[in-house]
């Protein structure tokens, strides 16, 4: 799963706008997608048409609420292949709340690799802030997207921004591909060119060809809590996100992504066994744990690293029913690419295996 936070502490510069256009694109590009809206002000949730205001769960029970409640619990589906995790004010009270709190920095990273369903990008629109959510949302993301809006203060603050990302490669080890995109730009003007090519120099070859153009058409498809997709998806700015869009999808290849549907992921059962295949191409170390084994990670035979990051290994396992996890990096986690889980009594979810 490629998981990207859309980020910026600046207010007004088409985060949000960003975020929902390019998750649509990327969904009726045949990718199955998830969406977080970590703003409080729930502007992704308003303009995806979701009455924030009449909803029992939102994003805000990830972080404050009961250690039971998922990912799975608080998702609302948008579109085909398109789901959000909704917000609400309630969700400004987190960053109080979590004071002092151990291990806050990595909630919604825990609740990302408990997630039961299998997504091909997880996309974060994270708030006009560097606080925690910002950094959940960072911790929890592989990659980082900046959009910078063409006004006088659209490099400020970005400095910042690259130091946190630094801090947590610096503690956690976490390394995060920070990349821009110029959004809400008229090409007309001199200034527009002067600041393109400011963000340019500013940030090299990390910066996406797609230039996002104004067009009141992308405002009007907020207000009427529309995705782009299904406002007008062929005035300029629907254009221009369609061909961010396909620059993000061309960079699978390249960066050794690879999508669900494309592999035999998940446990497999054959005629000489049970092949479990796992994605992740950053993982260093992935072991396999489970009531077949004692819950002790297995050693024998080895989960070995293939091609394109994917991890495979066989085993003889008799008729019945097994619970599993992966150790990866010596954390546990369910198999995202299995959606049988299930829940012991003390609120422990571990992927399930039916052999026949």
């Amino acid at each position: 799963m490629r998981t990207v936070a859309i980020v910026n502490q600046k207010g007004g510069c088409g985060k949000t706008t960003t975020a929902t256009s390019l998750s649509a694109f990327l969904a009726l590009s045949n990718r199955k997608v998830l969406l977080i809206d970590l703003d409080p002000q729930s502007h992704a949730s308003i303009g995806l048409n979701i009455k924030v205001e009449e909803l029992e769960k939102s994003a805000y029970d990830i972080f404050a609420g009961s250690q039971a409640v998922q990912l799975e619990d608080v998702m609302v589906p948008v579109a085909d292949r398109f789901d959000l995790i909704p917000s609400q004010m309630i969700l400004s009270a987190v960053e109080q709340e979590l004071a002092g709190r151990p291990g806050r920095e990595s909630i919604l990273l825990r609740s990302v690799q408990q997630t039961k369903r299998a997504y091909d990008y997880l996309v974060v629109d994270c708030p006009p802030s560097l606080g925690m959510l910002t950094v959940n949302a960072l911790r929890a993301c592989s990659e980082a997207l900046i959009p910078i809006d063409m006004s006088v203060f659209s490099l400020q603050g970005v400095a910042r921004l690259l130091e946190v990302v630094e801090l947590l490669k610096n503690r956690y080890g976490h390394d995060i591909s920070c990349r821009a995109v110029a959004t809400m730009c008229d090409t007309r003007t001199r200034f527009a060119a002067e600041l393109l090519g400011d963000i340019e120099k500013y940030f090299g070859d990390r910066v996406y060809r797609t230039v996002i153009h104004s067009t009141v058409k992308m405002r009007e498809a907020a207000g009427f809590g529309l995705p782009i997709t299904a406002y007008n998806p062929h005035c300029r700015g629907a254009i221009d996100y369609q061909a961010l869009a396909g620059e993000i999808i061309a960079e699978e290849k390249k960066f050794g992504r690879v999508r669900a549907a494309d592999h035999a992921l998940g446990p497999r059962q054959t005629n000489h066994g049970v092949i479990f295949a796992y994605y992740d191409p950053a993982a260093r170390n992935v072991q396999i744990a489970g009531d077949f084994s004692d819950w002790k990670p297995l050693s024998h035979p080895p989960v070995r690293r293939g091609k394109e990051g994917v991890w495979r290994v066989k085993l003889a396992l008799n008729p019945g029913r097994y619970q599993y996890k992966y150790i990866v990096d010596g954390q546990w986690k369910i198999d995202p690419y299995n959606d049988d889980v299930l829940t012991n009594e003390a609120g422990v979810s571990n992927s399930s295996l039916r052999v026949s």
